[in-house]
């Protein structure tokens, strides 16, 4: 088909039959590889960019642990202290009064128990291998590579 300027039925634009006649196979190979390149660049700078979350990620499900373990390790302590308190309690050589800590000293020290716990949980859950993955990058890369196989049929 040639380009014809007084025909107005054509399906296809002036513009882009003319773009169509003006370009040859090298200039087309030579964008191709240009686009290409481009594709993969900005591919690049995503997993880049994902990765640099999952790292902050991965910083703070270690910071998380390590700040339940520490949490962890103080309510041990004041457990232990509120055991000691009890049982000396119960054999009789504390005398049970108003004084004795030891039940207030349980439940600050299950209430620690308990904040350390879940910061380990949470820490955890945050360095499961399943979250840090860069399945954005993934999905897309998908994408244009089903994309790239459309427009080369």
């Amino acid at each position: 088909m040639t380009y014809n300027p007084n025909r107005t039925d054509e399906p296809t634009s002036r513009m882009a039959e003319a773009m169509a006649h003006t370009r040859s196979v090298p200039d087309l190979v030579t964008k191709l590889f240009r686009d290409v390149s481009d594709l993969f660049r900005k591919e690049g700078e995503l997993i880049r960019s994902e990765l640099s979350d999952k790292v902050s990620q991965l910083q703070t499900g270690v910071g998380k642990i390590a700040a339940g373990a520490i949490t962890l390790l103080v309510s041990l302590i004041v457990l232990a202290d509120a055991l000691v308190i009890a049982v000396a309690e119960l054999i009789g050589t504390v005398e049970p009064t108003d004084d004795n800590t030891g039940w207030a000293a349980l439940i600050v020290g299950g209430i620690f128990a308990a904040i350390g716990a879940f910061l380990v949980r949470s820490g955890a859950t945050d360095l499961k291998p399943d979250n840090l993955t860069p399945d954005r990058t993934a999905l897309q890369v998908r994408r244009d590579a089903e994309l790239a196989k459309e427009q080369i049929r």
